[in-house]
């Protein structure tokens, strides 16, 4: 063998591993592992229009780590889920679809009163008259049971003092093959509430005052949450509960924040086991 052919075949079984995931959840064996696979998709867009007798440009950029096998069958609820979480809309339900939408100036980098045209090449000072949208979809974590994905965006609009970013995060159960909603581990909003104001304080040293709080007195209830190290952190986007300054809330609820009697109202029995939870 060629020592080109050896790094090939070197390279082919580092991919492979890379590209396999643990299937003990669906047959109890750790040792054993099933080929997942992904597609590394990167598509630009570049478009050209005028303002004012301005000329501006506009540069859209889709990454994804694409999901197509995993544990060796068709993923289709979680290609779904993720569809739903870049677009927000039903009626996109294909990759296709979805990128030929998510290509196109949103409504924030597109007035009305404009008209994009496609050109092949951007010549302007980045942060002058260049705008630019930003979406990543990235596995964030793959282990024996959870599989979790983060969708970041970015939005620049030029001349403006800064852009807009979100992240949103897709989380699947590998054992029974469906994606997780919030309704499906935690059991009293309310004490969800509290503990994540409780976090907010440990975590970030801040008070009430120093988050948007409605007059109500009931902290908002997160859209999005992941798992880290068995740990479930409810994540808050740019403005939902804080100022820009202040960023994106991240609030892990550790499990000695609370008494064993509180973790089980909290948690559902579902959300528990995902957690690993044992007094």
């Amino acid at each position: 063998m060629t020592n080109r052919n050896l790094l090939l075949a070197l390279a082919a079984i580092v991919v492979t591993a890379l590209c396999s995931c643990g299937s003990s959840a669906l047959n109890g064996n750790a040792s054993d592992s099933t080929l997942c696979q992904f597609n590394n998709i990167d598509k630009t867009a570049k478009m050209r229009y005028t303002q004012e007798g301005d000329t501006f440009y506009l540069e859209s950029s889709f990454q994804a780590f694409w999901p197509t096998v995993i544990n060796g069958k068709p993923c289709t609820e979680l290609q779904q889920a993720l569809l739903m979480a870049l677009t927000d809309s039903a009626q996109l339900n294909t990759l296709d679809l979805a990128m030929e939408y998510l290509l196109k100036p949103s409504p924030y980098l597109q007035p009305d009163s404009m008209s994009p045209q496609p050109v092949d090449v951007i010549s302007v000072v980045e942060g002058d008259n260049l705008s630019s949208s930003e979406i990543n979809v990235k596995l964030q974590d793959m282990g024996d049971r959870l599989l979790t994905y983060h969708i970041y965006t970015y939005e620049f609009m030029a001349r403006a003092a800064h852009g807009i970013y979100s992240n949103r995060f897709v989380t699947y159960d590998l054992k029974t093959g469906k994606t997780i909603g919030m309704q499906d581990i935690i059991a009293d909003t309310t004490l969800l509430r509290t503990t994540i104001l409780k976090s907010i304080k440990q975590t970030y040293d801040y008070s009430e005052d120093d988050l948007f709080i409605p007059e109500n007195g009931l902290l908002p209830l997160p859209t999005q949450f992941y798992f880290k190290d068995n740990v479930l952190h409810a994540a808050y986007q740019v403005y939902d509960i804080a100022s820009y300054a202040q960023g994106a809330i991240d609030a892990p609820i550790y499990p000695y924040m609370l008494k064993p009697e509180e973790m089980k109202r909290l948690f559902t029995p579902y959300g528990l086991e995902l957690i690993d939870y044992t007094e």
